[in-house]
């Protein structure tokens, strides 16, 4: 797992003799993705710069990056792992014998497999390949620049306008920042208020900061790097071309614990120590119960939750310490304490720039600090699940009650939102404006209505949009955390063979309601599962459980003193935030309004403290 950054100059512009010099800010920033090493190289007017995580094959000759061909015709920055490497070096073999003059791959390492890939197939190989991913690739006799994110988003990928008409991007937004050119110095409103309604950071290609963007799940950019041109992002694929469900009939078909058990066995592949992250429900049950058997017992397993009066709280640690003794993996429980939970969240906002979606990042970060320092490299995750195989039941049904059509998007997210799209210009001062996340809600749902065959249903629909917006953001946390520790996650779920298979599933193989109001959740996962221990099928979902709602009044004086919020956020608003005008529910205010105060002092340097009365 890696770090990537680099720069397309304007036009009539030539990257520098030194690229070092020109991104050695970036990779310093970026210098916690990739400990193990750092490059840069340039050609004409592009820079590109690497950091390196080794988890495949190591200590193999060759494998730093950027990495070119050896005709010097493409060169590829990466930070992901290929998951079919071996079909595809078998597949490619020949070819690159012939290109080669019978000298073949030089390394052993899934980055030259993937570059290979690219400069025999173009970037429709990206289609076919099986992995998690963020790239660069450069054709240099095109004078064409890429840049693409696997289907589901596992990897980040950010870019903006730099001198003029010049191109920057990185793995992540600090390091793009420290790009030479690249100026951010004002917040999207539009993404602002989008935080206030979903507490997502980054959304449909958006952040807060105006002027950056992401390279969105599944996405291809295309940029001309010819003296001719300037150097624009233009799409040229979307992750829309992954959604034609499998037409194998039921016969041929693998079943749902196939298809699961075989994604955990090819993310499993590591020449370094790897471990799983385990709450003891279904998800990631599933996930360390085929993993143990895989690995023979060689397996550390890891467990967070919030601590308080010397105990941990909620079901999730007893539950996995059962599970984990059922199976015999090597077990730890990784407390979080209040005043680690407080310390550890201002300082993540500080690294990352950028406001928290959710508590739980913070329980992440502290479990991949554990695994980190328990020697492991690579750990497996459950996230993915619930997106593909209808989870959140509670969602679902209230969703799935009502007509169709943009009502149903809109239904979608006033269900999920945090604060309702209407009363945001009760929260927000001056305008508040939100129409861009209500019509991606209704594009998005449009289009999966229209892709989901004649089988499909509007549950179809929700579900794809609850990749969209939840999955995407699940795995950008989970990567944040992760890779601050230099730690590399790996998502089992969230696959697109997984991805695919759910997707040809009946909906009521997934979702369903009875008239008394209960519903099944993730039907076809726990019959598939049923007989994973300590009762892990039925267990209801928890994820590091965090008592956040008691911790919420640490944030007050702090949030309420924050020039940045107050210069953003109605005085009203705050006045009844105060008072608890928002009863249980108060802690969401106070998590949004604590992490835009942290945002602001991290971000743009305006003071976090309260002014002096």
């Amino acid at each position: 797992m890696c770090g990537i950054v680099g720069r397309v100059e304007r036009a009539g512009g030539r990257a520098p003799n030194s690229p070092e010099g020109l991104l050695g800010g970036a990779l310093e920033a970026l210098a916690h993705r990739g400990p193990d090493g750092r490059g840069a190289v340039s050609y004409g007017r592009v820079a590109l710069g690497h950091t390196r995580l080794a988890v495949r094959h190591p200590d193999a000759p060759g494998a730093a990056q950027p990495i070119w061909t050896p005709c010097g015709g493409y060169a590829l920055v990466y930070n992901g792992e290929l998951y079919d490497d071996e079909h595809w070096r078998a597949k490619l073999g020949p070819e690159v014998e012939a290109r080669t003059g019978g000298a073949g791959f030089a390394t052993r390492c899934d980055a030259e497999t993937l570059l290979w890939a690219l400069a025999l197939r173009g970037p429709s190989a990206l289609d076919r390949v099986r992995g998690m991913y963020a790239l660069a690739f450069l054709d240099v006799r095109a004078e064409v620049l890429y840049l693409a994110r696997d289907p589901l988003g596992v990897k980040p990928l950010f870019h903006a306008a730099s001198e003029g008409d010049g191109l920057a991007f990185a793995s992540e937004i600090p390091a793009l920042r420290r790009v030479p050119g690249v100026r951010a110095d004002a917040v999207d409103p539009e993404m602002l208020a989008a935080y206030f309604v979903t507490s997502r950071r980054t959304l449909f290609g958006r952040t807060l900061f105006n002027g950056i963007h992401e390279v969105e799940p599944g996405q291809v950019l295309r940029i001309d790097v010819s003296a001719r041109a300037s150097a624009r992002p233009v799409p040229v694929a979307t992750a829309a071309r992954f959604d034609v469900v499998p037409s194998a009939s039921e016969a041929q078909a693998p079943t749902t614990r196939q298809v699961v058990e075989e994604s955990v066995r090819a993310h499993l592949v590591s020449d370094v120590p790897l471990c799983a992250m385990l709450s003891g429900g279904l998800d990631s049950g599933a996930i360390v119960d085929t993993a143990s058997r895989v690995r023979s017992g060689d397996l550390a397993t890891f467990c967070a939750a919030g601590v308080a009066d010397g105990g941990p709280l909620g079901e999730d640690p007893a539950a996995a310490a059962s599970f984990a003794r059922a199976l015999g993996t090597d077990h730890t429980f990784v407390p979080v304490e209040r005043e680690v939970f407080l310390s550890e969240w201002r300082e993540h906002v500080a690294h990352l720039a950028q406001p928290l979606s959710t508590p739980n990042e913070v329980a992440i970060l502290r479990t991949a600090r554990a695994i980190r320092g328990s020697g492991a490299v690579v750990a497996l995750s459950g996230e993915g699940a619930d997106e593909l195989f209808g989870g959140y039941g509670d969602v679902l049904a209230a969703v799935l009650d009502g007509p169709g059509g943009d009502a149903a998007a809109d239904r979608h997210l006033a269900v999920s939102s945090w604060f309702p799209p209407d009363r945001l210009d009760r929260i927000l001062v001056g305008a508040a404006p939100v129409d861009f996340v209500r019509d991606a809600y209704r594009t998005e749902f449009a289009r999966a209505a229209a892709t989901s065959g004649p089988g499909g249903s509007d549950l179809d629909a929700h579900l794809a949009l609850q990749r969209r917006v939840n999955l995407a953001s699940l795995l950008e946390r989970l990567d944040a955390a992760t890779m601050r520790a230099s730690i590399e996650g790996r998502t089992p779920f969230a696959d697109v063979v997984v991805a695919r298979h759910a997707a040809s599933l009946a909906a009521s193989d997934r979702f369903t309601e009875a008239p008394d109001g209960a519903h099944g959740t993730k039907l076809a996962l726990r019959r598939a599962f049923a007989d994973l221990p300590a009762g892990a099928a039925e267990r209801p979902k928890a994820s590091f459980p965090l008592p956040f709602e008691a911790w919420s009044e640490d944030l007050a004086s702090f949030a309420l003193g924050s020039e940045f919020v107050r210069t953003h956020v109605e005085a009203t608003f705050l006045d009844v935030v105060e008072r608890g005008g928002f009863g249980a529910q108060s802690w969401r205010a106070w998590w949004l309004l604590g992490n835009l105060a942290l945002f602001g002092e991290a971000a743009f340097g305006v003071s976090a403290r309260r002014a002096a009365a």
